[in-house]
């Protein structure tokens, strides 16, 4: 900045004493006469200075392979740390996420317990109360067994209009136990009427109740193998239980393939008997 002034002041006075020769020759004159020489005369002179040309603009350079090595391996680095931070924080929200399901399967883990507990109770009470069920059915049919004691079923007796089913019941007691002092029948026949609703086409059991059991079990044992009844097509049965009916069912075809193999096979009651063998339908 000093020297820029310096040169500027110099320029200033040379500038000056220039126009002061040119406006006056007469100066001029005296100085030459005088022996005076304008290398004699006081000039400041200018300092040299460096050359002031503009330096000439270096072009683009292509960078080096290592410079290239070093920018590769340094994005590479960046690019690493980022990946390495996102994966970080999911591995934080991941943990995080582990901790409260594993919160949440504690808490489940805790409730199932209490409710395999739970099951558990139910469980025998309901096997309490299914046993108390069972044993409780056993005693009403046994019951209602018993009741139908005194009874037997007659099948295909043909309706008639106006009928008096008792009087036609105690004639057929009559006849096929005649042998067995069956002439006070009459008396021991407490009731005798069709079941079910009428049918066309379809002929209604009758159901009989003696007042005794001896008398029904006279009649029972005096049907079995009567040539009255086959010649009438006329058949007496058991008043069985609904559970009785229902075992009988499922032991008829073991006694049918007893019977086929040669075997003395036949049903009493909810039970069969093979060759001396009692068989319970579910057992």
């Amino acid at each position: 900045m000093g020297d820029k002034r310096s040169r500027e002041q110099s320029k200033a006075q040379k500038n000056h004493t220039f126009t002061s020769l040119v406006q006056d020759p007469d100066n001029m004159m005296d100085l030459s006469a005088n022996g005076h020489t304008y290398a004699q005369t006081e000039i400041t002179l200018l300092p040299d200075s460096a050359p002031t040309t503009p330096v000439t603009k270096r072009g683009k350079t292509e960078p080096t392979l290592s410079e290239l090595q070093d920018n590769i391996v340094r994005l590479v680095a960046e690019k690493l740390k980022e990946n390495a931070d996102s994966l970080a924080c999911l591995i934080k929200k991941n943990a995080d996420s582990i901790e409260s399901l594993k919160g949440s399967t504690e808490f489940l883990a805790k409730e199932v317990q209490s409710v395999k507990a739970d099951v558990t109770l139910a469980k025998q009470v309901i096997d309490k109360h299914e046993s108390q069920i069972t044993k409780l059915e056993e005693k009403v049919n046994e019951m209602e067994r018993y009741h139908r004691r005194w009874n037997l079923r007659l099948y295909g007796l043909e309706e008639m209009e106006g009928e008096n089913v008792k009087d036609r019941v105690i004639d057929i007691c009559k006849t096929i136990a005649q042998n067995e002092n069956g002439n006070n029948l009459q008396f021991k026949v407490d009731v005798s009427h069709r079941i079910g609703q009428k049918k066309s086409g379809k002929t209604r059991a009758v159901i009989i109740r003696f007042t005794l059991r001896s008398t029904r079990d006279l009649v029972w044992k005096c049907a079995k193998g009567s040539d009255f009844l086959k010649g009438r097509k006329l058949k007496f049965g058991e008043d069985l239980t609904s559970k009785d009916k229902e075992a009988r069912n499922l032991l008829w075809p073991q006694v049918e393939k007893a019977r086929k193999e040669g075997k003395k096979a036949f049903i009493v009651g909810a039970v069969a008997m093979i060759n001396k063998k009692e068989v319970r339908a579910w057992e």
